[in-house]
């Protein structure tokens, strides 16, 4: 493996030397702009393609159902007066599901409790007969794509402005399962939900098979499945505890679908005393595991995915994985890995998935994506392909920067993984900014990154460091950061501005960091650690005060060991006297996963301590991106763009100083 990505270190060194511009510097408001086109699918009868079409840049998006046959005809369009349609998709030939979501208070109730409240609706692709709402806390649980008169929803028919005054909690927070008649908008219970169990699985009748039950006094975790779905009782599996880390990560047994042949076995997501995480088969009778089906020694396999058919039950296609930064997939379906080797030759240059296919995928929806693609959705009809639409066609000659993926070693020896973004301008070395991922404990890949681009387009190379604690790597990546806030996670950071610079793609002089959420703390962390190694930082909605961010959000008895032990360690907020660089703070007014309070913590702290910053507040802003509206996005590309010419002293010719 070392050799390897020596190798890989030399081929990288040799092809970044300089880079030839392909494309133009464009204004941020192209950046700041949503997705032109979303939600893009194939009916399950193959006549007619629906998606989300934005009306203008700070505009809202309107549902349009196409004809397949008649694609430059007339669509059939429909909006909402008062609410953001936010998603749209088909549950048979002839109904979509659509949520919507609306601004319905001015202040955040309290963490992971925002301003914003969603619906859902049932609506014709014709638009007849109007939308049909759903109780607020709706819930497909299943599609039947064999039975398009059908779907399985949970639900405990609540919704948000009802008077609870004696109503059951324990009703509310475990919804029964129904079957649910998409033309008629009856329904039938199948399973009436209780206290005991979560985490339930259904089978591809959409009979509820597999559920998991926590002893919060022993901590438990207990697997429980129902070997006649006819019948109420529910057999014991196998139990592990919380507290071994070790053995099953956070992960524990992950049940992806069943074997058609023989439901008593279940393809399984799990460590099975490894490392990583493998797909394996197991025995729901006895527990064990009976066969390994891919499992790798250097990354998770992070899910599964299914044969793209919707006008049938699609069947368990493989897995998936990402390796050296690409989606990958294990294939145990020869006829998925066939349609999906024919498409990747059509097009060869980006990544592609192919989400939706009908007719024995005579009839096929495919998007792709690369750094330089932000992303265009094909319909494929007997190998023909036309293009439905760009996300962002107004990036369509923008240069957006060449990614690689790298490795390097951290000053403990650890080796860290890193997605490198090299700018279209220029010539090393580049200025760097380094850019965590939030979390921490997620994934990230190489895929079209547009806060990366607005870098790239203004000449900036980016880092984007998969720290430990980062999760795909196996048990030891993640559980290394347990305590490690501000320590040896932001070392990894500091060491991969260490090695490019010893590389001569970077230019020690000119780095900088930005990043949002748990990248919003690493720039916190990075302003007061000692000696500086950054020219300025930028904090979008970051943690400063982790007592509190433990307080907020170790709520269940599952999330409070894991966050008490996995989210500690300096808090940037005491030390911010120790604050030596340019600090920009930046947060959305009505932020709920992590509240403008951390960000003010900070603010008071350097306040108290006379040190200079600037604070940015987004109006109406959540935590999440897609509450960021145009103008809130163009004020952030904006602040970080200046900030980085002027306060940080690393302007470019494609970022020059005011």
């Amino acid at each position: 493996m070392t050799r390897v990505l020596a190798l890989a270190g030399i081929a990288l060194m040799a092809s970044a030397a300089s880079v030839e511009a392909q494309g133009e510097v464009v204004p941020l408001e192209y950046f700041a702009t949503y997705q032109a086109v979303d939600d893009v699918a194939l009916s399950p009868d193959g006549e007619h393609i629906v998606m989300r079409r934005l009306t203008a840049r700070d505009g809202n998006y309107i549902i349009e159902v196409r004809e397949t046959d008649n694609l430059t005809g007339n669509p059939v369009r429909l909006g909402a007066e008062r609410m953001e349609i936010t998603g749209v998709s088909w549950i048979s030939p002839d109904y979509l599901w659509v949520s919507f979501r609306q601004q319905v208070r001015d202040a955040i109730e309290g963490v992971n409790q925002g301003v914003y409240e969603t619906k859902r609706a049932i609506v014709h692709r014709t638009g007849r007969g109007g939308f049909r709402e759903l109780n607020d806390d709706t819930s497909i649980a299943r599609i039947m794509w064999g039975d398009p008169d059908y779907m399985i929803i949970r639900t405990a028919g609540y919704n948000y402005n009802d008077r609870l005054e004696g109503e059951s909690i324990a009703r509310l927070q475990y919804p029964d399962f129904y079957r649910y008649n998409i033309r008629t908008g009856r329904q039938s219970r199948i399973l009436r939900a209780n206290a005991r169990f979560g985490g339930y699985d259904l089978d591809q009748q959409g009979n509820p098979r597999f559920a998991s039950e926590l002893d919060r006094g022993t901590q438990t975790v207990t697997y429980f499945w129902r070997p006649d779905p006819e019948d109420p009782d529910w057999q014991e599996v196998m139990s592990w505890s919380l507290n071994d880390y070790a053995e099953y990560g956070d992960y524990g047994i992950n049940v992806v679908g069943f074997d058609p042949d023989d439901s008593s076995r279940a393809y399984v997501l799990a460590h099975n005393g490894e490392n990583t995480i493998g797909a394996h088969i197991m025995d729901m009778n006895t527990g064990e595991i009976i066969r390994t089906i891919y499992q790798r020694d250097d990354v998770d396999i992070l899910g599964a995915f299914f044969e793209p058919d919707t006008d049938r039950e699609p069947e368990l296609a493989g897995f998936v994985f990402y390796a050296d930064g690409e989606l990958r997939r294990a294939f145990i379906s020869e006829r998925a890995a066939e349609i999906q080797n024919m498409v990747d030759a059509a097009f060869p240059n980006t990544r592609n998935t192919v989400y939706d296919c009908v007719n024995n995928c005579a009839q096929m929806m495919v998007f792709s994506q690369s750094s330089q693609e932000p992303g265009v959705y094909y319909y494929i009809a007997n190998g023909q392909p036309v293009v439905i639409g760009r996300e962002y066609p107004q990036l369509i000659d923008a240069a957006l920067g060449r990614e690689e993926f790298i490795t390097y070693t951290a000053r403990d020896g650890r080796q860290i993984p890193g997605i490198l973004t090299l700018p279209p301008f220029g010539q090393a070395p580049y200025p760097l900014v380094v850019v965590p991922h939030g979390g921490p404990w997620v994934s990230e890949t190489r895929a079209y990154d547009e806060w990366v681009s607005v870098l790239a387009n203004r000449g900036y190379m980016v880092l984007q460091p998969q720290y430990r604690g980062s999760q795909g790597y196996g048990i030891d990546h993640w559980l290394s950061s347990w305590g490690q806030w501000g320590i040896t996670m932001s070392d990894d950071k500091d060491d991969g501005v260490r090695y490019l610079v010893e590389q001569g793609l970077a230019d020690p002089d000119q780095v900088a960091m930005f990043g949002w959420s748990y990248g919003g703390y690493a720039a916190f962390a990075a302003a007061v650690r000692q000696p500086p190694v950054y020219n300025c930082a930028i904090a979008g909605a970051g943690v400063s005060d982790l007592d509190i961010i433990q307080r907020d959000f170790g709520g269940s008895p599952i999330q409070r060991e894991l966050i008490e032990e996995g989210y500690a360690g300096m808090s940037p907020n005491e030390f911010a006297e120790d604050v030596r660089i340019p600090l920009l703070i930046i947060h959305g007014e009505v932020d709920q996963r992590v509240p403008q309070y951390q960000s003010q913590y900070m603010i008071n702290a350097l306040q108290r301590n006379n040190v200079p910053h600037r604070y940015v507040e987004l109006p109406d802003a959540d935590h999440f991106s897609n509450t960021l509206n145009f103008d809130n996005q163009l004020t952030l590309f904006t602040e970080l763009t200046g900030w980085l010419a002027n306060e940080c002293g690393m302007p470019t010719d494609q970022n020059p100083a005011r």
